[in-house]
């Protein structure tokens, strides 16, 4: 990891926060993440464990890595994540620095190498790149970056990002008033004072989905849309609300077709109105052909509902027809 000529290399701060890894059975998502780290192909790494205070072992099982000069830890009570990720960053000395969960690992052992060349080249502020989100079941995706998806909180994997430690300090680190996605506030306060970034085009980080921010989905929401307006929102036409809906894209789901896209007219472009668009008319196209069926007790099919256009028909056991329904309204055509 940190071998050669250092001098024309900018040192990098990775910063991994631990707590109770051995209570958690978490022991082989840190060592896959610490190895990831000192397999990196860049010569001027320090790796930073914050610990919170852990008392179950997890000390005395992370000291070999210390002793190797893997890493170095740093073990303290604190309030949470994001608090410790700030204690991290104050004690950085890195010109970049990039937060690595302990759960998650680097894909690419060019990953720093790449983004930190890409930064130095274009003079950015930060960068980004994709991730593989790994799922429970062993299924993997391919997660590409993409700043336009920020309205809806499918932007970039922050493990992806370097960032310049002094930005970052400059704004005062992660903002503890967002108790689940601090890390997206900090993402959309980045993009809304027009800072430098670059893509690196590659797969820098896998993600194992399911961590804390997945397992509330309801308060990131409520933070990714309460930061979105108040950074970006508010000053291009979109109500706080309309934020809440443009969360995960939900209101699809929980919007009729005409106020979708109302709600999609009022995007602007830059924001990915245009992916926006695409979407309303795959769905409508889906919509065109539809049938359902429903059941009693869960297996006795007692209801089949018939879209077509506009027009559904219901049918009583799918055979015997009931009533019609009529949508009101013209169709939209979008090219």
């Amino acid at each position: 990891m940190n071998t050669g000529d250092n001098t024309s290399y900018p040192l990098v701060t990775i910063v991994t926060i631990t707590r109770n890894l051995l209570r958690e059975k978490r022991e082989a998502y840190a060592k896959e993440c610490i190895e990831s780290v000192h397999r990196q192909r860049y010569p001027s790494i320090e790796h930073l464990v914050i610990d919170g205070a852990s008392d179950d072992g997890t000390l005395e099982f992370l000291q070999p890595y210390v002793e190797k000069g893997y890493i170095k830890v740093y073990s303290e009570p604190d309030k949470g994540i994001y608090d410790a990720m700030n204690k991290g960053l104050a004690k950085a000395k890195g010109k970049y620095v990039n937060f690595l969960n302990t759960d998650d690992f680097f894909h690419n052992p060019l990953a720093v190498r790449l983004s930190v060349e890409q930064l130095e080249k274009e003079g950015a502020d930060y960068s980004f790149g994709n991730a593989v989100l790994k799922y429970p079941d062993g299924k993997e995706v391919v997660w590409t970056g993409d700043l336009s998806r920020l309205p809806w909180a499918s932007h970039y994997c922050h493990q992806t990002m370097f960032v310049r430690t002094e930005l970052l300090r400059s704004l005062g680190g992660f903002n503890l008033d967002y108790k689940v996605s601090a890390d997206t506030e900090m993402m959309i306060h980045l993009c809304a004072l027009n800072t430098r970034f670059v893509v690196v085009n590659d797969e820098l980080v896998t993600y194992r989905v399911g961590g804390y921010s997945s397992q509330c989905q309801h308060q990131s929401r409520i933070d990714h849309s309460t930061a979105f307006y108040l950074y970006i929102g508010q000053h291009v036409g979109l109500s706080q609300h309309d934020c809440f809906l443009l969360w995960d894209r939900r209101f699809f789901e929980e919007l009729a077709p005409d106020a979708q896209l109302d709600l999609i007219c009022r995007v602007p472009a830059r924001y990915g109105q245009h992916a926006l668009i695409e979407e309303y008319v795959r769905r409508m196209q889906a919509r065109q052909h539809s049938d359902k069926r429903y059941y009693l007790f869960g297996f006795l099919p007692v209801l089949k509902s018939r879209m077509r256009g506009n027009k559904t028909k219901y049918y009583l056991f799918g055979v015997l027809p009931l009533w019609k329904v009529k949508e009101v309204g013209c169709p939209v055509y979008v090219k």
